[in-house]
C-alpha cells in the first residue's frame, strides 16, 4: 500500500511550480488549468521522485473500488493532459516517464521545495524578535539590504507583469481567432473533421454577438504553419488567438486546445478532450463555452441556447454534412458541385437539418453568379434551399444571407432583400460574409458611404481575404473615386499575384482612366498566368498604337466574339465595349437580353461607370424603372 510522504506547500521544477494545497500547477506565475485527476496524478508522483509509481497504486488513490469506469482508459487520459500541461511527450519525457505497462515516474530536476513542517510553528517555535543590531553592523548591511529591496519589488514586478496583468487584460479582450485544428494523424481521411471543428467553433462564438470573432476564411491560410500568437494577433486584429491539435484513434479522439493572448503571448486556457469521434459537436460547445467564459464574455440565456443548439442529431448526417462545407470551401466549379452532392446526403439522412439547406443555397449561388449554372436554373434552387432552411431554424444568419442575395440579384425585390441582410447581421454580427453581401447591395443602391462602412466591417472580420479587399475597391470605383479603387486592386495583388477578380477589375479601371499601356500590360499578366501565349496581348498593344483607344475596344471585341465562352456577366460586358464604340443601339439590345435573362450584374448598372455615358438616354431611365432601381435609390457619399 503506497505510504506517501507528507506534501510540502510547494515544489518547483523547471519553468513550474505545483501549490498542493491550493491544488494549482502554475508556470512562470501564471496558472496552468489542470483537471483534478491529473493533478492527483502529478501529486503522488513527485511524493516519490525518480521512484516508479504503479498502475496499481495510482487506480487504488484516483479510482477507489467502488467505481465503475474504465481504469486503463482513464488512466491513460489523466496523464495525457498532465503532459500537454507540461508540454511534455511520451516519446522524449521531460518529466514524466513511462515504464512499459507497469506505471509512471517523475524524471525531472526538482530545484526547491519548502519544508512544511519549518511553517508550522507552535507555540515553542513562535517566532521572536531578534536582538537590534549594532550600529556598525548596521551601517555595513544598508547596501546589502537596499539589495534586497530592489530585489524584491523587481520580483514584484515580474510577478504582475507576467501574472497580475496576464489575468487583468483578460477583462479587455474582445477579440478572438480560432486557427484550423492540427490533423495529427497521418491520414488526411479526416481532415474534413479537423477543418469542421474549426469551422464550428468559430460560427458557436460569433453567434454571441459581443465578442469579435475572426471569420474562417482568414483563418485558413494558417492552416498547416506554426506562427508565433504575437505576429497572427497583429495580423488580423485580434487579442486572443486559439490553437489546437486533433488526434483520432479509431472511433476516439483528442482533442487539444490553447487560448493565448497576442499581447504578450501568455497563456490563458488550455485544454484536452478525450472522447468518442462522435462526440465532436459537444467538444466545439464546450471549446466555445471555455473561451467565452476565459474572457469574460458574459452569456444570456439565449445566448446559453445558441451554444447548445444541434442541426443534427444523426453524426452520420452531420459527418456528411462537413464533407460538403469542405469542398465548399475549396471554391472550385468542382468541388462546389461536389460539395451539392454532399448537402444532398446529408439531408437524405436528416431531413431536418437546416445546415445541410444552408449549404446547398450557398452552393447554389455561387455557381450561378460564377456563370457555370445558368441563372434560371439555379437561383429558384438557392432560394428554396434558402427557406426550408429558415423553415426549420430562423436563427441562421446563413441562410437569411442566401434568401436576401437571391432575393437582389434575382428578383430584384430590394425592401425585401435589404431586410433579410438585416436579420443576418444582426443574428451574427461576426458573419463577415453577410457585411460583405450587404455592402455590394449598398453600392448597387448607390448608398456608398454605408457600403464602405460595411466593407471596412467584413475586413475587420476577414482581415486576409481577398475578395474583400477587392471588393473594397469596387465599391470605391462605384462611388467615383476611380483612383483609390486602383490603388486598392493594386494592394491585394500585391499580397496575392494570383487572385484573377482583382486583376479583372484592375483592367476595367486602367481602361476608364485611359491608361491603356497598363491595361495591356495587365492583360499579358493574366495570360501568362493561365498559360497562355501572348498573341492576344501584342494584339491590342499594337492596336492601341496605331488608332488608340477606338483601335484597342475594337481589338477587345473582337476577342471577346472569337471566344467560346465569354462567361458571367458577358452581355453587360460586350455592351459597355459598344459603348465605347459609339454603338448605343447595340449595348441597349445586350441590356436588354441581360434583363430578360435576369443577369445577376444587371443591379449594378446604376453606378456601373462603364454605362455612364448612357444616362441621359431614356431606354436607360426605362431599363432602370423596369428594374426598380429609380425609386429605390437614395445616393449618399
Amino acid at each position: 500500500m503506497l505510504q506517501p510522504n507528507r506534501p510540502s506547500p510547494f515544489v518547483r521544477f523547471a519553468y513550474f511550480e505545483v501549490h498542493f494545497r491550493a491544488g494549482e500547477l502554475r508556470k512562470e506565475g501564471r496558472r496552468i488549468r489542470l483537471q483534478e485527476q491529473p493533478f492527483q496524478v502529478l501529486t503522488m508522483l513527485l511524493e516519490r521522485p525518480g521512484d516508479m509509481v504503479t498502475r496499481a497504486e495510482l487506480q487504488k488513490k484516483l479510482w477507489p473500488a467502488d467505481t465503475f469506469v474504465d481504469f486503463d482508459h482513464g488512466l491513460n487520459s489523466a496523464v495525457a493532459r498532465l503532459r500537454e500541461a507540461l508540454n511534455d511527450s511520451a516519446e522524449r519525457p521531460k518529466y514524466i516517464e513511462t515504464v512499459a505497462r507497469r506505471g509512471y515516474r517523475f524524471i525531472g530536476q526538482l530545484e526547491q521545495a519548502c519544508d512544511a513542517h519549518s511553517l508550522e510553528l507552535g507555540p515553542e517555535n513562535s517566532l521572536k524578535p531578534d536582538p537590534p543590531l549594532p550600529v556598525r553592523n548596521w551601517k555595513k548591511l544598508a547596501p546589502v539590504l537596499v539589495a534586497a529591496v530592489v530585489l524584491v519589488l523587481g520580483a514584484g514586478d515580474i510577478f504582475w507583469r507576467h501574472y497580475g496583468r496576464s489575468q487583468a487584460v483578460n477583462k479587455s479582450i474582445d477579440s478572438v481567432a480560432v486557427l484550423p485544428f492540427e490533423n495529427a494523424a497521418a491520414s488526411t481521411d479526416q481532415e474534413f473533421l479537423a477543418q469542421g471543428i474549426t469551422q464550428s467553433t468559430i460560427d458557436h462564438l460569433s453567434k454571441l454577438g459581443n465578442l469579435k470573432v475572426i471569420s474562417f476564411g482568414s483563418v485558413l491560410r494558417y492552416r498547416g504553419r506554426s506562427g508565433d500568437p504575437k505576429q497572427i494577433g497583429h495580423d488580423l486584429g485580434v487579442h486572443s488567438v486559439m490553437t489546437g491539435k486533433i488526434d483520432f484513434h479509431g472511433d476516439r479522439m483528442i482533442v487539444m486546445t490553447e487560448l493565448v493572448n497576442t499581447s504578450d503571448g501568455t497563456h490563458i486556457w488550455g485544454e484536452q478532450y478525450d472522447r468518442k469521434v462522435s462526440d465532436i459537436v459537444s467538444v466545439q460547445e464546450d471549446i466555445a463555452r471555455e473561451i467565452a467564459t476565459k474572457l469574460e464574455v458574459r452569456l444570456s440565456t439565449q445566448q446559453e441556447k445558441v451554444l447548445q443548439k444541434r442541426y443534427s442529431q444523426d453524426f452520420e448526417a452531420y459527418q456528411v454534412y462537413l464533407r460538403g462545407r469542405y469542398y465548399w470551401n475549396r471554391r472550385s466549379q468542382e468541388d462546389l458541385q461536389r460539395g451539392i452532392a454532399y448537402f444532398e446526403q446529408a439531408i437524405e439522412r436528416d431531413p431536418k437539418n437546416a445546415l445541410a439547406y444552408a449549404g446547398l443555397a450557398d452552393s447554389y449561388f455561387v455557381r450561378a453568379i460564377s456563370g457555370a449554372l445558368p441563372t434560371a436554373e439555379a437561383m429558384p434552387k438557392a432560394k428554396a434551399a434558402a427557406l426550408k432552411a429558415l423553415d426549420l431554424d430562423d436563427s441562421l444568419a446563413e441562410a437569411h444571407t442566401s434568401l436576401a442575395q437571391v432575393t437582389a440579384n434575382y428578383e430584384w425585390n430590394w425592401d425585401r432583400a435589404e431586410s433579410e441582410y438585416k436579420k443576418a447581421i444582426e443574428l451574427n454580427p461576426s458573419y463577415s460574409t453577410g457585411h460583405h453581401y450587404y455592402a455590394t447591395f449598398l453600392m448597387a443602391m448607390g448608398r456608398h458611404a454605408e457600403a464602405l462602412e460595411e466593407m471596412k466591417k467584413a475586413e475587420a472580420l476577414d482581415p486576409l481575404s481577398p475578395i474583400i479587399a477587392t471588393f473594397i475597391g469596387k465599391a470605391y470605383s462605384y462611388a467615383g473615386n476611380n483612383n483609390e479603387a486602383i490603388k486598392r486592386y493594386e494592394k491585394v495583388l500585391e499580397s496575392d499575384p494570383e487572385f484573377q477578380v482583382a486583376r479583372s477589375f484592375l483592367i476595367h479601371s486602367l481602361e476608364q482612366a485611359g491608361r491603356f499601356d497598363e491595361a495591356v500590360a495587365q492583360t499579358k499578366i493574366v495570360a501568362a498566368q493561365a498559360g497562355h501565349g501572348s498573341d492576344a496581348a501584342a494584339a491590342l498593344g499594337r492596336a492601341y498604337r496605331l488608332a488608340r483607344a477606338t483601335g484597342y475596344w475594337k481589338e477587345v471585341l473582337r476577342q471577346v466574339q472569337r471566344g467560346k465562352d465569354p462567361g458571367a456577366g458577358s452581355d453587360l460586358d460586350i455592351a459597355a465595349i459598344y459603348i465605347q464604340l459609339g454603338n448605343k443601339d447595340r449595348a441597349f439590345d445586350l441590356l436588354e437580353r441581360a434583363y430578360a435573362d435576369r443577369n445577376m450584374w444587371l443591379m449594378n448598372l446604376k453606378v456601373d461607370p462603364r454605362f455612364e455615358n448612357l444616362r441621359s438616354d431614356d431606354r436607360y431611365e426605362s431599363l432602370l424603372s423596369r428594374i426598380g432601381l429609380r425609386a429605390n435609390l437614395r445616393s449618399s457619399s
